[in-house]
């Protein structure tokens, strides 16, 4: 047999406190949805308006800034890809350069700038020692 102990307040409602297959002994409020466990949290509908209202405003600053973040992000990464533009120019301008530097002509205008003398006798000598070899 199930022991009930019904409590009546006249202010708060009806309380009464459950023993029969639960071995805690906790409270439990009569409301106009069932049986409600005291001390439970009730939400009304204003507190749930403001709970709505408080995620939809944290969601759409979450979004604002996740916007603003990616296009910052995209302005940077458009400079970056300007400044690799510009210093590819600048390299292929520099290796055309070099290549100009390389060049027969500049080399013998640069050996008569410096008053070079050509070669005029060029002997070269021929391997016959073995020896170097290995």
């Amino acid at each position: 047999m199930a022991k009930i102990l019904i409590i009546n307040k006249t202010d708060a409602g009806t309380y009464r406190e459950k023993t029969a297959g639960d071995s805690r002994g906790e409270k439990y409020a009569r409301t106009g949805l069932g049986m409600v466990k005291k001390g439970s949290i009730k939400i009304g509908l204003a507190s749930a308006g403001f709970l709505m209202i408080f995620f939809v405003i944290f969601s759409s600053a979450f979004y604002l800034f996740q916007v603003n973040d990616l296009a910052v992000k995209g302005y940077d990464i458009r400079e970056l890809e300007n400044k690799i533009s510009e210093l590819d120019k600048e390299n292929k301008q520099m290796q055309i350069h070099e290549m100009e530097l390389r060049s027969m002509y500049v080399i013998e205008k640069s050996a008569a700038d410096f008053n070079l003398v050509s070669p005029v006798n060029v002997s070269y000598l021929g391997a016959s020692n073995t020896v170097a070899l290995r």
